[in-house]
């Protein structure tokens, strides 16, 4: 009897430490998941306007005017949030080399990416625009998709989802930083909070 209890009890033990070595070697490859979870990207074609969603210190634009300067775009759409921001923003496109007549603002103001989602929709039908770039952040990638594709459905404009490139934020990197851990983290409670009618 005593023997079979510490045979148990080995074995357990032996159980316990093979699946904490699993999990040892299996976290990164976990990990890198979580983050390319959070990573989408359609294919890149033309499209009348490329869109740089606000909220970051110049990297979308910068990428928004490699599209437009490859000539992938002929116009810069970008959301209104307030007036710095908005005059940062053009700058910032006019110094990338992008035309100011060719940088165009919503007139709505925005707050969160469904408003942008809402406001790009009523400038581009505003435009008679038939497709769109929509440029952001890597880890907002997916949201932004999410809630663009539900906004512009039936709209008949079709809409693409492009990360940064070059961008800091890596899948197979992003829990080694502080900020990296908490964009990521942010953006899964986001499309909770947005599946969920609370964003």
């Amino acid at each position: 009897m005593e023997t079979n209890k510490k045979k148990s009890g080995c074995g357990c033990g032996l159980a316990m430490l093979i699946l904490l070595v699993v999990v040892v070697l299996t976290s990164p490859l976990i990990l890198r998941g979580i983050g390319a979870l959070l990573i989408y990207a359609d294919p890149l074609k033309e499209a009348d306007s490329v869109v740089a969603l606000s909220g970051d210190t110049g990297d979308r634009v910068a990428e928004a005017a490699r599209l437009y300067q490859k000539q992938y775009a002929s116009y810069l759409f970008i959301t209104y949030t307030d007036e710095p921001a908005r005059d940062a923003l053009i700058r910032a496109a006019v110094i990338e080399g992008i035309p100011a007549d060719r940088v165009i603002v919503t007139e709505m103001q925005v707050s969160n990416t469904v408003d942008e989602a809402r406001a790009i929709k009523a400038l581009a039908k505003e435009r008679a625009q038939d497709s769109l770039i929509i440029i952001t952040d890597p880890f907002h990638t997916l949201r932004t998709r999410i809630i663009f594709r539900n906004v512009f459905r039936g709209s008949g404009i079709d809409v693409q989802v492009r990360p940064v490139g070059g961008h800091w934020y890596r899948s197979t990197t992003w829990w080694r930083t502080a900020e990296g851990r908490r964009y990521t983290l942010e953006e899964y409670l986001k499309i909770l909070l947005y599946f969920f009618g609370r964003y």
